[in-house]
């Protein structure tokens, strides 16, 4: 039987997708798995350096063991390729969230977008030139991945008594150099799936919800909300609000000829955001940071609703046409309000049926373990 060993850290909630998937295998006694803290990665043949890294945020270390064949793996949820972690030189299987083919195959620049600038681009060309020379020969290890998955965390208070009792459990298999105790975590997980599954019952009662700050690109996330202010005009049941988020060192059309005091800018009200959004009649995303996924879109893909959002240059393991999702160019995004006029409540519910078949198909948390096994040992 196949053996798994997560070597867990904090920051790294952007993989709770497959690690709710590997809970669910061990549970059903498909595959043998557990956690066990970062350092004791160090008893499996992993490097030192790993542990050195300044910044761990959304990597996660796992060893796959099938009989005596052992494999290394790092699993990268940052936003994009242009982020691909340096840390590839010590994994023998590489899952990059931020997969895109024109880097990762052919080690050239990807087709950016037709609005963007020489400098909205600078900072990035320069950046992945540099990595692609330095760790291109590493490459063969890439396999594409996920769409960062919908939040699984959620923080539940635990009562003292608990708290006490979990806290000596782990110091006396920390001692007893055991694996760590996930129950209460695999619990959270299967509580928070049943969330979710409840928000594909929401009824249609709204045109587009939308939470958003203005981190990535901001000129281009006002433009939008500037299109849903002309929508709610018209008379659409448009609810936005688009919050302030600090410039990026990275983001060179920043935020410096913007005067912050406009934000938020808000149209109608926000209150439950993930209700409403599965009560919309489209989920409108601008690009992702880098380029990169947003957990709002994929949440509006698990949900169903259909999605317009700009043209996806980061890429799944499988065809993400399978969806209903309409990609723009456009900074005026046209095809918003003609999918507003189109799209009717029976168009949305068989829609939303296609999506949510869709996403149990390729995305479901048990799916992508398998996934992650089948690449591992291939």
């Amino acid at each position: 039987m196949i053996k798994i060993i997560w070597f867990r850290h904090a920051h790294e909630n952007r993989n709770d997708w497959l690690r709710f998937g590997f809970m669910e295998l061990n549970a059903k006694k498909k595959i043998k798995y557990q956690e066990r803290n970062l350092v004791d990665m160090l008893n499996y043949d992993f490097d030192p350096a790993i542990l050195k890294c300044q910044d761990l945020r959304h990597k996660s270390f796992i060893l796959l063991q099938d009989n005596n064949v052992r494999k290394k793996c790092l699993v990268d949820s940052e936003d994009s390729f242009v982020l691909f972690s340096e840390l590839i030189i010590y994994a023998d299987i590489y899952f990059c969230s931020g997969y895109n083919s024109d880097v990762f195959i052919h080690k050239k620049m990807p087709q950016f977008y037709s609005w963007q600038t020489e400098n909205d681009l600078q900072w990035y060309k320069q950046t992945l030139t540099d990595k692609i020379n330095k760790y291109g020969s590493h490459f063969f290890k890439v396999r594409k991945f996920i769409p960062i998955a919908p939040t699984l965390f959620k923080k539940t208070p635990i009562n003292a008594i608990r708290r006490l009792y979990i806290n000596f459990h782990d110091k006396i298999r920390k001692a007893l150099s055991l694996s760590t105790n996930y129950a209460d975590t695999h619990h959270m997980y299967l509580k928070r799936y049943q969330e979710l599954l409840l928000l594909r019952k929401q009824h249609l009662s709204y045109d587009i919800t939308l939470n958003d700050t203005s981190w990535g690109w901001p000129k281009h996330r006002i433009k939008l909300h500037e299109v849903f202010r002309n929508l709610h005009v018209k008379g659409f049941r448009i609810n936005s609000i688009l919050k302030y988020g600090e410039p990026s060192i990275c983001d060179n059309s920043g935020l410096i000829e913007i005067d912050s005091k406009i934000f938020p800018m808000k149209i109608g009200e926000v209150i439950n955001y993930e209700q409403m959004l599965g009560s919309s009649k489209l989920g409108v995303f601008a690009c992702g940071f880098h380029w990169g996924w947003r957990n709002i879109l994929s949440l509006a893909l698990f949900i169903g609703i259909p999605v317009v959002t700009d043209r996806l240059l980061t890429e799944s393991y499988f065809d993400m046409n399978v969806f209903k999702i309409w990609e723009a160019e456009d900074q005026k995004w046209l095809i918003v309000e003609q999918l507003l006029n189109e799209i009717n409540a029976e168009d949305w519910d068989s829609i939303k049926k296609s999506n949510q078949k869709n996403y149990d198909k390729y995305l479901n948390p048990e799916t992508v373990a398998n996934y992650f096994i089948k690449e591992s040992i291939a």
